[in-house]
C-alpha cells in the first residue's frame, strides 16, 4: 500500500521508451542526434551502428567520404548564422559613465553574438587577449536563442529565466538529447568571430570543466588550428573538499591558444618572480654580487666536448668525479675561474658537491609559467564570492565568479599591454584585473560584454 500523501501515475510504463533507454546503457554509441522535418534536433537509434556492435558488420561508411575532424547536427546553420550580418547599432549611455569621453574602456549590454558582430570593424586584427567564462553546460545553465530580432525587454527576460508571466525558460538539460549540440551551437559562432579580433600575437583563455572540456578542445582545434594549442591550464578553484558523492572535484580547465604561433616562439610570456621563487635565493657567504641560488654544475655527457671531462679540485684539495653520463657545465680552464672568483659553492664545510651560483640580479629572472595555477597563488571561487558578498551587502549575488588574481596573472602571461576583451564577462572581474595591473604601470584596456541580467537584491523590511 502507498501512503496516502504519494501520488501515483495515471498512466502505464512507458515500455518503448523504457526499452530505449536500457538499449542506450547497452550501446551508447548506437544513439545519435540527427534533425526531423521540422529541423528540430532529436536523439534518434542508428541502426548501422548497432548492427556493427552486435557483430553484423556492414559499410557503413559506403556513401560518405571519410575524414578527419568534428561534426553535430545544426553546425550548417553555426556558419550561416556567421554570415548574417548584424544591423544593430551600439546606443551610449552617457548618464550611466564615467569620463565618457575619455576612457578607453566600454562596458557593453546586449547578445554577444550580435556585438561581436558589430566589433569586427573596429577591432578586427586588433585586440591582445581574450578571456571567456562561458557556460559550462552542466544541465542548470540557460542557454538563450541566437534572436536579434527579440527585444532589450526579452532578453532580460531570458536572463531570469522566466517570461513576464512569471513561468519558466527551460535549461540545457543534460536529459535532453541534445544537450551537447545546443552548447556547441552557441559557442561556436562565438568563438568564430572572436578568432577574428585577434592580433596576430593574441591568446585567447577559456574557463571550463570536464563536461565540455573535450568538445571545446575540438572546436577550437578547428578555429584556431590545433598547432596554435598552447596549454590546457588546470586551476585549483577550491581547498575545501566539495560533498559529492563519487569523486569531489577541486579544479576547472583553462584552456589557451594563440591566434598565429608560428609568429611567436613564446606566444604567451613569462611571469615575475613570486615570493616562493626568490625565496630560494639566499647569501649565506655573503658574496659582494648579492642574493645567488645554486644549481648543478653538470650536464648530460651526450652534450658535452672533451675539454668537459676531468676530474675537479676543489679549494680544500678533495677530488670530484664525475658520475657515469654526465660532464662538467664548463670546461676545466672557465671552472677553475669560476672557483677563483668565488662562483662556485662547495657548501658551507666545502665539502659539498660543486654547485653553480647563480645570481638575483645578474639578469631579469622570470618564471617559465607551469601548468597549475594553486589556489595560494591566484586564490578561489570562494574568495570570489567573499569579494562579491562585500560590495552586495553580504548577497551572493554571482554563484561562481572568477578570483581577480586568476585574471591578472592571465593578463601577465599575455604579455604586452594592449586591447582585452571578455564577452562573457559577468560580474566584470576581468575589468578590475586591468585596473589593478594598470596601477602598476600597464596601459591595458577592456572591452566587456554581458547579456543584461537583473542581479538578485534582498530587500529588508523597516521594523
Amino acid at each position: 500500500m502507498s501512503d496516502q500523501n504519494t501520488r501515483l501515475a495515471g498512466e502505464s510504463l512507458d515500455i518503448t521508451q523504457q526499452r530505449r533507454v536500457e538499449l542506450k546503457q547497452l550501446f551508447p554509441s548506437a544513439f545519435t542526434e540527427t534533425c526531423n522535418d521540422k529541423g528540430e534536433v532529436v536523439e534518434s537509434l542508428d541502426f548501422e551502428r548497432l548492427k556493427a556492435e552486435l557483430g553484423e558488420l556492414t559499410d557503413i561508411y559506403d556513401n560518405r567520404r571519410e575524414r578527419y575532424g568534428m561534426d553535430w547536427p545544426g553546425k550548417r546553420n553555426c556558419l550561416r548564422l556567421i554570415q548574417q550580418p548584424s544591423t544593430a547599432t551600439l546606443k551610449p549611455c552617457r548618464e550611466e559613465s564615467v569620463d565618457f569621453d575619455t576612457t578607453e574602456n566600454l562596458f557593453i549590454e546586449g547578445d554577444n553574438l550580435e556585438v561581436l558582430k558589430l566589433l569586427q570593424k573596429g577591432y578586427y586584427g586588433s585586440v591582445k587577449m581574450i578571456y571567456i567564462d562561458p557556460p559550462y553546460n552542466t544541465g542548470k545553465e540557460f542557454i538563450y536563442p541566437d534572436n536579434f530580432s527579440e527585444s532589450l525587454d526579452t532578453y532580460l527576460q531570458y536572463a531570469g529565466l522566466k517570461d513576464s508571466e512569471g513561468r519558466n525558460f527551460s535549461t540545457n538539460s543534460a536529459n535532453e538529447g541534445r544537450f551537447h549540440t545546443k552548447w556547441l551551437n552557441m559557442m561556436y559562432p562565438r568563438l568564430y568571430l572572436a578568432r577574428n579580433l585577434l592580433r596576430e600575437d593574441g591568446v585567447i583563455f577559456i574557463s571550463i570543466d570536464d563536461n565540455e572540456v573535450e568538445n571545446l578542445r575540438r572546436i577550437c582545434d578547428e578555429i584556431f588550428g590545433e598547432e596554435n594549442f598552447v596549454a590546457q591550464f588546470i586551476w585549483e578553484k577550491r581547498t575545501n573538499r566539495e560533498n559529492r558523492k563519487i569523486v569531489s572535484t577541486r579544479h576547472d580547465y583553462i584552456l589557451c591558444y594563440s591566434r598565429n604561433a608560428w609568429e611567436s616562439d613564446r606566444p604567451i610570456s613569462q611571469l615575475p618572480m613570486n615570493e616562493k621563487a626568490l625565496a630560494s635565493y639566499k647569501n649565506p657567504d655573503n658574496d659582494f654580487r648579492g642574493l645567488w641560488k645554486s644549481d648543478p654544475a653538470t650536464a648530460q655527457a651526450g652534450h658535452g666536448t672533451k675539454s668537459q671531462f676531468y676530474d675537479l679540485v676543489a679549494p680544500n684539495g678533495k677530488i670530484h668525479q664525475l658520475e657515469s653520463g654526465r660532464c662538467w657545465l664548463y670546461t676545466e680552464k672557465s671552472m677553475n675561474q669560476a672557483i677563483e672568483e668565488n662562483r662556485i659553492w662547495f657548501g658551507k664545510d666545502g665539502n659539498g658537491v660543486p654547485r653553480i651560483k647563480t645570481y638575483l640580479k645578474a639578469k631579469d629572472r622570470r618564471l617559465t609559467p607551469e601548468t597549475i595555477f594553486f589556489a595560494e597563488e591566484v586564490g578561489t571561487t570562494e574568495v570570489a564570492k567573499n569579494k562579491i558578498k562585500e560590495l552586495f551587502d553580504g548577497i551572493a549575488a554571482f554563484e561562481t565568479p572568477k578570483p581577480v588574481q586568476l585574471l591578472q596573472t592571465l593578463l601577465k602571461l599575455s604579455a604586452n599591454p594592449g586591447v582585452v576583451v571578455d564577452f562573457f564577462s559577468g560580474s566584470g572581474s576581468l575589468g578590475e584585473a586591468v585596473y589593478r595591473e594598470n596601477l602598476t604601470g600597464s596601459s591595458t584596456r577592456f572591452v566587456l560584454i554581458q547579456l543584461p541580467s537583473l542581479v538578485k537584491r534582498e530587500v529588508k523590511r523597516k521594523k
